[in-house]
C-alpha cells in the first residue's frame, strides 16, 4: 500500500533550510521525498499535515520504560542510594509491568519518539515488558538489564555469567526480527560494576556471533567507577576495551567519570556515547564531559533513561537540557548547537542503536518513521530560526502526529494504536494500591 504525507515543511540538508516537503511511502519505507507536490491517487492513504514541520522520528537511545511506575518515588537520592532503593523496592507483578511499560511507551509516542533502545525487565512470565513495547507500535532495539556480580549493598544476582549469556541468546532467538522487523535485539550486560570479566567477554563474543551490538551502562557513578580500579587495576573504559566490548557497535550510556585516556579510547574505537542529562542531574551522577567527546568526533546520542531517575520520556526536554548544560559546563557557546542536537535526536541516535541507514533521516530507502510538529506557534516562528526555536523552546507537547513505518501511531494529537485513556486509568488504579514499591 502507498501512503502520501503532503504539504509539510522540513529542514533540508545540508544547511537545514526550511522548505516544503512531500513524502511518498511504499509499505513501511520511504519511496520518494520531494519539494514539489506528489500526485495523489485514489488508492493512496493521504495525510495532509497542513504546513506543519516534519522531522525524522526521534530516537531515544537509552530507556527503562517500566520505570514509569517509579517516577517521583525515589527522589532526592544520590545514584548509589537511588539504585539500592530501586532494586530493593521496585517489584511489580506481570500485569503491572505490562501497564507500566505501556504507560512509558505512551508518553514517548505523545512527545515524538519513534524508536527506543530499551534495557528491559525480562525475568517475568512471557517477557511481559518486551511484549508491551512490541504492542505499543514503537520501533525498538531491546536488551536485557542483567549482571552476574553483586554491586555494593544491592541484592545479589540471580544468575552466573553463563546463565546470563544463555538468557540473552534466548531473547535474541525469540524476539529478534519480530513485528515485521520492528523489534530487534542487542546484547545488553547491565554495566561493569555488576558484571564479571567473563560476562563482558562473553557478551562481546555473543554479539559478534549474532551480528548485533552491545548496549551497556558506562562510568555512571563515581563510587561505582572507582571500583573498576580495585577489581581490574584500570579504569572502567580501559577494562571494557581490554574485554573487547568497545567498538563501532558499542552503545555506552552516561560516560560521566571519564579520564582523558578513556575519552581517547571511546573516540579511537568508534564507540557511541549516550547522554542522559536529566538523570545525571537528578540523581547527581555528575556532569559528563560530552563537549570533550564531541570535539574528539564521538557519536553522541540522547536518552531519557528511566522516569524513576529522569522524570521524563520527552526527548525534546532532554535535548534542551543537553544543549544548555554542555554550553554551561564547557564555557563554549558554540558546542551542542541546534544542528548538532537535531542530529543527536535522529541520525546519531540511529547510529548508536544500530539502525543507521534504516531510520534517522527522511530519505528514500529509509523506514517511514517521522514526527510532525505543530507550526506555527508563538514560540516556533519564523522559518529562518525554526530549528533553534524548536531545540531551545520546544517540548513534546508541540508534537501533533507520529508515524512508524508509515503507520500513524498518533494523528492530530489522537493516539490511534493504543487506548491512552484506558492505560492511564489502569496505571492510576495500580499505583494507588502499589504500596510495596514505596521506600522505607
Amino acid at each position: 500500500m502507498q501512503t502520501l504525507i503532503r504539504n509539510g515543511i522540513a529542514f533540508w540538508p545540508p544547511d537545514h533550510m526550511v522548505r516544503p516537503i512531500h513524502i511518498l511511502i511504499e509499505g513501511d519505507t520511504i519511496q520518494q521525498v520531494s519539494e514539489s507536490q506528489i500526485q495523489a491517487r485514489p488508492e493512496m492513504q493521504v495525510y495532509d499535515v497542513r504546513g506543519h514541520l516534519v522531522v525524522p522520528g526521534f530516537v531515544d537511545a537509552h530507556t527503562h520504560l517500566t520505570q514509569s511506575f517509579g517516577r517521583g518515588i525515589y527522589d532526592n537520592r544520590h545514584v548509589t542510594q537511588w539504585l539500592q532503593a530501586l532494586q530493593r523496592h521496585f517489584t511489580l507483578t506481570p500485569e503491572e509491568i505490562y501497564t507500566a511499560t505501556l504507560l512509558g511507551c505512551l508518553e514517548a509516542i505523545q512527545s515524538g519518539t519513534t524508536t527506543v533502545a530499551e534495557m528491559t525487565t525480562v525475568r517475568t512470565p512471557g517477557e511481559t515488558a518486551i511484549r508491551a513495547v512490541a504492542d505499543s507500535g514503537l520501533r525498538a532495539v531491546i536488551g536485557s538489564c542483567l549482571g552476574d556480580v553483586q554491586e555494593g549493598d544491592n541484592p545479589p544476582p540471580e544468575m552466573n555469567a553463563q546463565q546470563v549469556l544463555h538468557e540473552m541468546r534466548g531473547l535474541h532467538r525469540r524476539w529478534h526480527g519480530e513485528c515485521a522487523g520492528r523489534i530487534t535485539m542487542r546484547v545488553s550486560p547491565v554495566g561493569l560494576p555488576a558484571c564479571s570479566e567473563e560476562l563482558m567477554r562473553g557478551s562481546r563474543s555473543l554479539a559478534d556471533e549474532l551480528g548485533v551490538g552491545i548496549h551497556t551502562h558506562c562510568c555512571e557513578g563515581e563510587t561505582e567507577t572507582a571500583g573498576a580500579y580495585a577489581r581490574f587495576g584500570c579504569s572502567e573504559v580501559e577494562a571494557l576495551q581490554r574485554f573487547g566490548v568497545l567498538g563501532p557497535d558499542a552503545q555506552l550510556v552516561h560516560c560521566v567519570w571519564l579520564t582523558e585516556r578513556d575519552k581517547d579510547l571511546i573516540a579511537a574505537t568508534g564507540s557511541s556515547a549516550v547522554h542522559c542529562p536529566s538523570t545525571n542531574c537528578k540523581i547527581t551522577d555528575g556532569l559528563p564531559p560530552m563537549p570533550d567527546l564531541l570535539r574528539r568526533g564521538v557519536n553522541i546520542a540522547l536518552g531519557c533513561d528511566g522516569a524513576a531517575s529522569s522524570g521524563t520520556y520527552d526527548l525534546l526536554k532532554e535535548a534542551r537540557l543537553a544543549a544548555l548544560l554542555n554550553k554551561g559546563i564547557s564555557g563554549d557557546a558554540s558546542v551542542f548547537n541546534a544542528h548538532e542536537i537535531l542530529d543527536m535526536l535522529t541520525c546519531n541516535g540511529a547510529r548508536a542503536v544500530g539502525l543507521q541507514g534504516q531510520v534517522g533521516v527522511l530519505d528514500a530507502g529509509h523506514k517511514a518513521d517521522m514526527t510532525v510538529i505543530e507550526y506555527p506557534q508563538p514560540h516556533l516562528i519564523d522559518e529562518r530560526r525554526l530549528l533553534s526555536n524548536l531545540i531551545y523552546g520546544g517540548a513534546g507537547s508541540d508534537v501533533e502526529s507520529v508515524f512508524v513505518g508509515g503507520r500513524p501511531l498518533m494523528w492530530q494529537r489522537q493516539v490511534l494504536h493504543l487506548d491512552a485513556e484506558r492505560i492511564t486509568a489502569q496505571a492510576l488504579e495500580m499505583l494507588r494500591s502499589a504500596h510495596r514499591i514505596l521506600p522505607d
